[in-house]
């Protein structure tokens, strides 16, 4: 059963959240990176802070590009599996975003793939903010990649099912109290399992405004990982750039 208060700890660690997204593959990640790297004042000293990182499927591909990269994740499980990968310019933390164990160290800190908001205390966000703040160095950029929250409203499908592996997912959205929420059942070896999901539904003020109160300065917003201007009622996604 899941802890209601923490549910990222016990789904995160879970052996059967990789199989429920074993599709999510590395294509938008080099996707997004390749395009955003030509934007940043990178070189090959260039720190980068992959935060929330999971399996290291970001951090891994911006290693391969030459970049010393760090990733930090709440997940024992899912940094266990990254460390397959570490090399003296590619390591790998179990770690709060809340509290990141670093001070002026990064050039640069991304937060990809809609892994943020899902903490029960509104404050933690900002919180989260004001930590990666700590943890760049003067003018460093903090990048933040969250779904764009009007069109995952807009178009939520509210039931669906998944057989993956032999596992038959039954998932249920709903929008409860300004959250996202994904419940997820299944069955297996007899035994009933049920996870769930609770995401902040942000928007784009929403972040400008943690931004800024965390000291950023917000430099520029994009809504997919073309690049493209954001639009609320089209994009698929929400992307912060902020500097410190």
């Amino acid at each position: 059963m899941i802890d209601n208060i923490n549910w990222y700890k016990s789904w995160f660690n879970s052996p059967f959240y990789p199989i429920l997204y074993q599709n999510r593959d590395s294509r938008d990640a080099r996707e997004l990176i390749d395009n955003l790297i030509p934007t940043l004042e990178v070189g090959e000293n260039t720190r980068f802070l992959d935060l929330a990182c999971g399996r290291g499927r970001h951090a891994i591909y911006l290693n391969s590009k030459g970049f010393d990269v760090t990733g930090l994740d709440m997940s024992k499980s899912s940094v266990l599996e990254a460390s397959q990968h570490i090399n003296m310019n590619l390591r790998f933390l179990v770690g709060d975003m809340r509290n990141i164990p670093f001070e002026n160290h990064f050039d640069i800190v991304m937060n990809l793939f809609t892994s943020f908001g899902y903490f029960e205390d509104a404050i933690d966000n900002l919180t989260t903010l004001k930590s990666v703040y700590q943890a760049l160095k003067p003018e460093g950029v903090f990048i933040l990649d969250f779904f764009n929250t009007p069109r995952i409203l807009k178009e939520m499908v509210e039931e669906e099912k998944k057989e993956i592996q032999g596992v038959e997912f039954h998932i249920a959205r709903t929008y409860v109290d300004g959250k996202i929420r994904k419940q997820i059942e299944f069955e297996h070896n007899d035994s009933d399992y049920y996870f769930e999901e609770r995401v902040e539904a942000l928007h784009l003020d929403d972040f400008k405004r943690l931004f800024e109160e965390a000291g950023f300065q917000v430099k520029v917003t994009y809504g997919d990982y073309a690049l493209n201007p954001y639009n609320a009622e089209t994009s698929e996604r929400i992307i912060v750039i902020g500097s410190k």
